[in-house]
């Protein structure tokens, strides 16, 4: 881990958790319920961070009520999904 911060911003975007490694960026959105919109969010900013970075980004949804049709759209649309 090269650097870890909260409430990151990237291209004007807020960013919950931004951990960047030697080859990946990871962007983390944390979400007490999630909705379909989210998984778009997400998946912009890893998007905007890939750019700013210049390396592969990871999305990522962490949360507590994630609904299993969230969870399908997000691996549909390459967003990782972890529940707490």
């Amino acid at each position: 881990v090269l650097s870890r911060r909260r409430n990151a911003r990237v291209d004007g975007l807020d960013i919950d958790l931004l951990v960047e490694t030697d080859r990946a960026v990871y962007v983390v959105e944390v979400k007490t319920r999630a909705r379909r919109r989210d998984i778009d969010v997400v998946a912009r900013k890893a998007e905007a961070a890939r750019g700013a970075y210049g390396k592969p980004a990871v999305a990522i949804l962490a949360g507590v009520r994630i609904g299993d049709d969230v969870e399908k759209y997000a691996k549909g649309k390459g967003v990782q999904v972890y529940r707490y």
